[in-house]
């Protein structure tokens, strides 16, 4: 692939700022419905447009290079609509995809029903605290519970990426395996854009898989440090998992991330501070680990 190609590429990254009206046309032809096109939402990193449609139903447009189709996030929410039950999550209807010589890559159109209530955030983190009911963290906490007894050979979040992260960051000396009765099935991408609020839906399952036990926790927990109380709501409510050597290690390589982020853009991050403060007690806790 060219230079060219890759830069066109980039340039889809964000949907809003390039004319796909005929990539529209061809996703309401194949779906056979109408796409209000005023107030799409549009992701600003990762190629996707959410449309509501005329049958009020939610259609999500992305594409993906030729050469890249067997990712498992293609497939994602076909997968969990197959397997997955018992979770609130929205009904996944039916999908088309074509091809875009032009620009090398496959679009792909995926239409599910509406979510009862909008997503808590328009980002995976929040800065204010958004008063979520106490019936919203039970609705949580069972839905990921139900979730943890699925099994399947999709990852969310593997032991080799796990160690090579904390390892890069924290030094060798940190134990990172982690033990063989504590993986369970995940989101993979819990934050508050993918959680719908005050009734609960989990959207956005291309990420889901086998992941250390509280892997999904851990990621609500980081995405809540903006507002000290509801981080703390967090830990409360999943103490368990949280206290497992996997939910302490899935916390611990959040805050490498985060100091890893920082030393490569030379400064240090809004939760800098507050991670690194969190990584040493983790390690403390690790360590004391039988």
């Amino acid at each position: 692939m060219t230079s060219q190609d890759n830069t066109q590429l980039t340039v889809l990254d964000d949907l809003s700022t390039v004319d796909i009206d005929h990539v529209v046309d061809q996703a309401e032809q194949r779906l056979g419905r109408r796409l209000c096109r005023e107030g799409a939402h549009y992701s600003r990193f990762n190629g996707t447009a959410g449309f509501r449609s005329d049958a009020d139903t939610w259609v999500r447009l992305s594409w993906r290079r030729r050469t890249r189709l067997h990712v498992p996030s293609w497939t994602g929410t076909e997968e969990a609509a197959a397997v997955i039950h018992g979770v609130p999550k929205p009904v996944w209807i039916a999908a088309a995809t074509w091809s875009d010589p032009g620009r090398g890559v496959v679009w792909k159109v995926e239409e599910t029903s509406l979510a009862p209530a909008s997503a808590v955030s328009t980002t995976a983190e929040i800065v204010s605290d958004p008063h979520l009911p106490e019936s919203w963290w039970t609705s949580l906490g069972a839905g990921l519970a139900e979730l943890a007894v699925h099994t399947t050979d999709r990852v969310a979040l593997n032991q080799m990426h796990l160690t090579g992260r904390v390892h890069e960051v924290y030094g060798t000396e940190v134990d990172t395996r982690i033990p063989d009765g504590e993986w369970a099935c995940a989101h993979g991408d819990l934050g508050y854009a993918n959680l719908t609020g005050p009734t609960l839906v989990l959207l956005d399952w291309e990420s889901w898989g086998m992941a250390p036990i509280g892997w999904d926790a851990a990621c609500l927990w980081s995405a809540s440090l903006g507002v000290p109380e509801v981080a703390d709501k967090v830990v409360e409510e999943f103490t368990e998992p949280l206290a497992t050597k996997s939910g302490l290690l899935c916390r611990l390589l959040l805050c490498a991330n985060v100091a890893r982020a920082g030393r490569r853009v030379g400064r240090d991050l809004p939760m800098t501070e507050v991670m690194a403060s969190t990584a040493d007690m983790l390690m403390a806790e690790l360590a004391d680990l039988p």
